[in-house]
């Protein structure tokens, strides 16, 4: 029986094809690549957005209720710092076994383009922290300003920092805390706008 082997035309068809697919898929390849390292910092950007938004979700709502801490003044208070706009947050720790519920001062403001979080160690009680102590966490990064309102009943959106919210502090003792004034806004608004433009805006509910 006679057998038949392949042409020599017949291999260079066979490897031009060959050729062709390697380069098409090899174009596909380097396009998948390129659109990832072109997505990769956007997808960073927002999962640290989301990790920001996440935590201070979770410090607002573990506010400290002011009539049972005996809080002359809100838990949650905005103002101007240095130009900037800050959130201070009095809040319960993150509970720990076997120990008694505690109390920390959360920041949060812009520092050298960086949305910062700033924490006092948890303590049984409100008291003035060292900034040796104080956490620094840096969120965000590439920030040009935070912008934050406050929801007022009846009245709605108003620009935060106009003295309506001041920081939280203990009341003398057998003195009672300033009826309404040491409650805070039920919700707030913040909106980080970014070096390039770029804004982001969220809305959380005040638990206290």
């Amino acid at each position: 029986m006679k057998t038949r082997g392949f042409t020599l035309l017949e291999l260079l068809v066979a490897i031009s094809v060959l050729s062709v697919v390697s380069v098409i898929a090899w174009r596909g390849l380097d396009s998948l690549v390129a659109t990832r390292e072109r997505l990769e910092p956007e997808v960073d950007e927002t999962r640290a957005m989301l990790v920001a938004f996440g935590q201070m979700e979770r410090d607002l709502s573990q506010v400290a209720n002011p009539a049972f801490l005996g809080l002359a003044s809100s838990p949650v208070n905005v103002r101007p710092v240095d130009g900037a706009m800050m959130i201070e947050v009095a809040r319960v720790a993150v509970a720990v076994p076997d120990r008694a519920t505690e109390v920390q001062t959360v920041y949060y403001r812009v520092v050298d383009g960086t949305l910062v979080r700033q924490a006092t160690p948890p303590l049984p009680y409100f008291q003035p922290s060292s900034s040796e102590a104080i956490e620094n966490a840096r969120l965000i990064g590439n920030v040009r300003s935070m912008d934050v309102r406050v929801w007022r009943t009846g009245v709605g959106w108003v620009p935060a920092g106009d003295g309506a919210e001041s920081a939280a502090t203990p009341a003398t003792p057998g003195t009672p805390a300033p009826t309404g004034r040491n409650q805070p806004a039920p919700g707030i608004e913040v909106t980080l706008t970014r070096t390039d433009g770029r804004t982001y805006r969220r809305v959380f509910l005040v638990s206290a």
